[in-house]
């Protein structure tokens, strides 16, 4: 599926501006049939009811049909698939990612590397809970990546720096 839009970033702020122009056209219509208006309007508006009405609809829609064709981000499994290095290959000899149970940055370092698989080796997950040596020098770092026995990434893992340095080494 490519992410492919009609419109630039600033024509769908413009269609985010046209759909608040119109909803906000809505709500004077709504108040001032509801309960009346605390203010007096100027006095087109309260000549011309109808066209205020399709104009607010018509800014809503125009808004909507803007905002929907708008650039929108790849997802993060679509821009996987675009990258690949420009030698194929696995890289490195071992990667060993150091985690501990309900850890949300050691899932997403797992999911990125198990993304990029084709290019690195199988990774070995190791509980740093279950070794009282690792849980202190690893307690506030996780998740750690570990790339044939050199720390890489301590903390949330970057998808781009991941990707360098796959680039970067030679094929194993």
């Amino acid at each position: 599926m490519t992410s492919t839009s009609k419109f630039t970033a600033a024509q769908a702020h413009f269609g985010t501006v046209m759909l608040g122009i119109g909803l906000g056209i809505l709500c004077l219509i709504a108040c001032e049939n509801s309960t009346g208006l605390p203010w007096d309007m100027p006095r087109f508006w309260y000549g011309q009811r109808t066209t205020n009405l399709w104009i607010s609809v018509l800014c809503i829609a125009f808004g909507l049909f803007v905002m929907s064709h708008g650039p929108r981000e790849v997802p993060s499994a679509e821009r996987r698939t675009q990258w690949q290095p420009t030698r194929r290959g696995r890289r490195f000899h071992s990667v060993v990612l150091y985690t501990r149970e309900g850890c949300h940055l050691c899932d997403e370092a797992f999911d990125l590397l198990q993304r990029y698989s084709a290019y690195l080796p199988e990774t070995r997950e190791v509980d740093i809970d279950a070794n009282p040596s690792l849980r202190q020098q690893w307690d506030t770092w996780v998740p750690v990546v570990e790339i044939d026995g050199k720390v890489r990434f301590k903390g949330r893992v970057s998808e781009m720096l991941l990707q360098r340095l796959i680039e970067g080494s030679p094929t194993a």
